[in-house]
């Protein structure tokens, strides 16, 4: 069956039809044709990372239709799960249709990433590479609405359908191939005291990829797992300013996608505090932290604390320190500055 290609109107809008009989609208409605949205999120129990050189994982998305989308099934036949890869080079975005035949929502699709890779021209992924999943709409009259193309880029990614009926949806969900391995010595978006106005503030984090060694070392690897599933992160940067480079490592489970760091001594200073000390140490602790894999985001909250090794004017006070009450940060690592 040839599929045709149209222009789209969201049928739960009910933007269209106010006053729409008193007055002219400002553009022609033949060939609009009413479709809805079909949102694709990760399924966190699966691979949410993609192997480098291999195409072996268990890999699934799931395809809901957000509320208020009307009786869609009037005019729905089946939907496909497309994929759009952009190689790690960035030259040029290709597409293949990873799923097909879909005819029930909401539901659970696995990608057969080999089958997926030979017909995207590819023997597998590598380092750097990104996949992104939306869904094509195709009609009963075998009207064909696109989830992306090259001219559009991703449909209803700009919509206003989740502001004005507070629906949940996600146009396209990521997958990349080992994201954060490929950050080490880059520099990405951090932002301190996320949520206060008085003192937030965003700056360059250095990333550094820590060795197997280096996690087995601290002591962050859980009953069932290895060294080699987790994902160690040293995060350098100004911590508020003071004037000194502090050095924060984290931890990224890559099976459960939990993430953990340890009470640690960051960095020392000069930092003369009132007087009170010239010399001592910087130690986080108490962090909580959760990873959102659906826009590589790590939010975190943790406390601070500062101890005196030196003071000229009050000796007394060395081992003593200053308390740095909880702060909320985020780290967004697809944001290179």
């Amino acid at each position: 069956m040839k599929l045709r290609k149209s222009l789209i109107a969201l049928a739960a809008l009910p933007l269209f039809v106010v006053s729409c009989d008193k007055q002219e609208l400002p553009y022609d409605l033949e060939g609009v044709v009413h479709t809805f949205a079909i949102s694709v999120d990760k399924v966190t129990s699966a691979d949410l990372l993609l192997g480098a050189g291999t195409t072996d994982g268990d890999y699934k998305v799931a395809l809901s239709v957000p509320e208020y989308m009307g009786n869609y099934t009037e005019y729905f036949k089946e939907a496909e799960l497309l994929c759009v890869y952009t190689p790690a080079s960035g030259d040029t975005v290709y597409s293949a249709v990873a799923v097909s035949g879909i005819k029930e929502l909401p539901c659970e699709v696995t990608i057969d990433m080999a089958t997926l890779c030979q017909d995207l021209g590819i023997a597998s992924p590598t380092i750097g590479d990104k996949m992104q999943f939306a869904a094509n709409v195709i009609h009963k009259d075998g009207t064909l609405v696109p989830g992306w193309t090259p001219e559009m880029g991703f449909n209803f990614m700009n919509t206003t359908f989740t502001d004005i009926n507070y629906a949940t949806y996600t146009a396209a969900a990521p997958l990349d191939v080992a994201l954060y391995e490929a950050l080490d010595g880059k520099t990405i978006k951090f932002t301190e005291a996320v949520g206060d106005p008085s003192y937030e503030t965003s700056y360059g984090a250095l990333v550094t990829l820590l060795s197997e060694a280096e996690v087995e070392a601290a002591g962050v690897v859980k009953a069932g797992f290895t060294a080699a599933d987790y994902i160690g992160l040293k995060l350098t940067y100004n911590w508020y300013g003071y004037g000194f480079n502090l050095e924060y490592c984290i931890y990224i489970n890559k099976k459960d996608y939990s993430v953990s760091a340890p009470d640690q001594v960051v960095g020392t200073s000069d930092w003369d505090w009132s007087g009170y000390g010239e010399e001592g140490y910087f130690e986080f602790y108490s962090f909580s932290g959760e990873l959102d894999t659906q826009n590589n985001v790590l939010n975190m909250v943790y406390s601070g604390w500062w101890t005196i090794t030196k003071s000229t004017n009050f000796p007394q006070y060395v081992g003593a320190g200053l308390s740095f009450s909880p702060d909320a940060y985020k780290v967004e690592f697809e944001i290179e500055l």
